[in-house]
């Protein structure tokens, strides 16, 4: 018989919730200080975003089509923005199925932040996070941050892994699975899809550097296999305008300078479903359409996991540690 769920309390729940009260609180005043309007955003839509590693859940409510919990709030945040809406935030819950989305780091529902505001590159961001980690430290009475590291990923790879970025840059995967090889990253084939590979290097050589190094580290300038839904670099079309903030090697939040281009965005969305297992959510071509017909100008958007950002803060080595309720399997032991 499969293990079961069972929905665990945290032994200091009467200490942890004040905490937590005041950790979101300095996160909304530093948005709000900043100029950023918090909106509320509906969970359940009839389509999701289309990121092949994430499945949104979907949900069957009788006398409706199917609808699917988001795994952000990413489409309707960008609806907003598409309706004239420029400086926007939401604090809420995101969700995401799979077995996988059970340990130490992942819970099926979890609390997110997501902002966009006006902007062109990805250091609007950093110094949005960096404003919020401070503000959230200081309220949790954790230990006082010191300086961000700004790191692109070429100097990350060639730093920490060994290995070059131009193969990627040029979509030539084997020539990065043998260089990965020659650096001593065994499971690299030839044959293997980039982002496969990429995300290997990134596992076992890149973020453990990270946790080596300890502090707040982004990592900005992605090759076009980890582009998501980023603009290209102006100078380098090869490079994406995407960055990555890790605190002590934990991944916190990930954000781009925004697509405004509606074929663009729905090239990339196919790109996406096809390299998942199994059918996924529809488009959201509402807003395909309306991106079309009215492009938001330039715009920076970012998501952060708050409940990781306390646990990273406070030196927690489990989300289980800072969530007053948590989602565990029946079987007792770690997951």
């Amino acid at each position: 018989m499969p293990d079961g769920l069972e929905l665990r309390r945290h032994p200091a729940l009467v200490e942890l919730l004040p905490r937590r009260a005041r950790a979101k609180q300095a996160l909304r005043r530093v948005l709000d200080e900043r100029g950023l309007v918090e909106v509320d955003v509906p969970p359940l839509l009839p389509y999701a975003g289309q990121e092949p590693h994430l499945q949104p859940p979907r949900v069957e409510l009788a006398g409706l089509s199917p609808l699917w919990l988001q795994t952000s709030p990413e489409l309707t945040l960008k609806r907003l923005l598409c309706g004239g809406a420029s400086s926007i935030y939401s604090l809420g819950w995101a969700f995401r199925g799979g077995r996988e989305e059970l340990s130490a780091l992942h819970q099926p529902q979890f609390l997110m932040l997501e902002w966009y505001r006006p902007g062109a590159d990805v250091r609007d961001l950093a110094d949005d996070v960096e404003a919020l980690l401070r503000a959230c430290s200081e309220a949790l009475g954790t230990a006082t941050m010191g300086e961000a590291l700004f790191l692109s990923v070429g100097e990350a790879l060639g730093d920490f892994a060994g290995v070059p970025i131009e193969p990627l840059l040029d979509g030539d995967g084997s020539a990065f699975a043998r260089a990965a090889r020659q650096a001593g990253i065994s499971g690299c084939r030839d044959d293997d899809d980039m982002d496969v590979l990429f995300g290997r290097v990134l596992v076992e050589r890149v973020e453990p550097a990270l946790r080596e190094r300890g502090g707040l580290v982004f990592l900005h300038g992605y090759p076009p296999c980890g582009a998501a839904l980023a603009a290209p670099h102006r100078d380098d079309p090869r490079l994406f305008r995407r960055v990555e903030a890790y605190l002590d090697g934990v991944e916190l939040a990930n954000g781009w300078v925004e697509l405004a281009d509606a074929a663009e965005l729905e090239r990339r969305w196919r790109f996406e479903a096809s390299c998942r297992e199994g059918p996924g959510a529809p488009f959201d071509r509402e807003l395909l359409r309306e991106l079309a017909v009215a492009p938001w100008p330039p715009t920076v958007g970012m998501a952060l996991g708050v409940d990781r950002l306390i646990m990273a803060l406070c030196g927690a080595a489990s989300l289980h540690e800072v969530l007053p309720l948590h989602l565990d399997f029946e079987a007792r032991g770690e997951v």
